[in-house]
């Protein structure tokens, strides 16, 4: 079988990742957390530290993969600012050294923080310009990528929801089990991006992968609007109470890192050139199932 590499791969997009490649793919899943997939004929799962190279390295330069799936990064936009080193560490440093032990593809996955968030949605060819750290490191991933001479492919992404067991929450399962604990919370609405729910981002990913395509594709869901407007819809969609939802700009929550406004991601290349098609917030809701 085919062998492929998949870092971060306890994490939720990692986890939706390997689900797709085990059944025809041998899979060498890496991570620094417990191994979440049990025993898989075809997933060798591999318990490590990605900030040490030179205790893993060997391991997953033996394995001889013909494509890696780097999800690994640290994404925690204010957690960047405050720990530049562990930023780079993970987003940066990691990419150099999957490149060391790359025989094919590399797949990396990025983000439209690498956009300042003056004029989104932004399309593949727009003009990056990140207006935080996190956002600096992603770009950062890409350079890199460009001036290699391996083969390779960026997708960029955001807002990725979804369900998993034990994992870091994200935007939209914090603020089901925030209201669902009577918690008051304050959403912005002058954040606008398309949010995509892990399986739809997973399944594409592979099927770019699958059809050889290369360079920089922009992977969202097909609704934009704003974190207030999400907040609202998923609250509507698991019949939570919208009045403990307050709407708040950007600039009162006073966050460490800035974060780019009017961002998000134009699909139309993706959907041009792939044949899954691309989730609304109803339909990314449903198959959270009855979280």
């Amino acid at each position: 079988m085919r062998k492929v590499l998949v870092t971060g791969a306890a994490g939720l997009l990692g986890r939706s990742l390997v689900d797709r490649l085990k059944d025809r793919y041998s899979v060498l899943a890496v991570d620094i957390a417990s191994n979440p997939f049990g025993q898989s004929e075809n997933i060798e799962y591999y318990n490590a530290d990605l900030t040490n190279f030179e205790k893993y390295g060997p391991r997953l330069e033996k394995f001889k993969p013909e494509f890696i799936f780097n999800c690994a990064a640290y994404t925690d936009v204010d957690g960047c600012e405050r720990n530049h080193d562990l930023a780079d560490a993970l987003n940066v440093d990691l990419l150099e050294e999957l490149l060391t032990i790359s025989r094919g593809k590399i797949v990396q996955f990025s983000s439209d923080y690498v956009f300042d968030g003056k004029n989104g949605p932004y399309a593949e060819t727009d003009r990056v310009n990140p207006i935080c750290y996190y956002g600096i490191t992603k770009l950062k991933s890409e350079y890199i990528l460009q001036n290699s001479a391996g083969k390779y492919l960026v997708i960029r992404s955001n807002v990725l929801y979804g369900t998993a067991s034990n994992v870091r929450p994200n935007f939209v399962t914090w603020l089901i089990d925030s209201l669902r604990g009577g918690q008051k919370l304050k959403i912005v609405t002058d954040q606008y991006n398309n949010p995509i729910h892990v399986s739809n981002l997973a399944e594409a990913a592979v099927e770019a992968v699958e059809c050889d395509i290369s360079g920089t594709l922009h992977i969202g869901g097909s609704e934009y609007l704003s974190r207030y407007d999400l907040a609202l819809k998923t609250a509507e969609y698991f019949h939570l109470d919208t009045s403990l939802i307050t709407p708040v700009s950007t600039a009162e929550l006073g966050q460490t890192a800035d974060r780019p406004l009017k961002n998000g991601l134009k699909i139309d290349k993706a959907e041009r050139l792939l044949k899954t098609r691309f989730l609304g917030i109803d339909d990314g809701l449903r198959l959270m199932g009855n979280y």
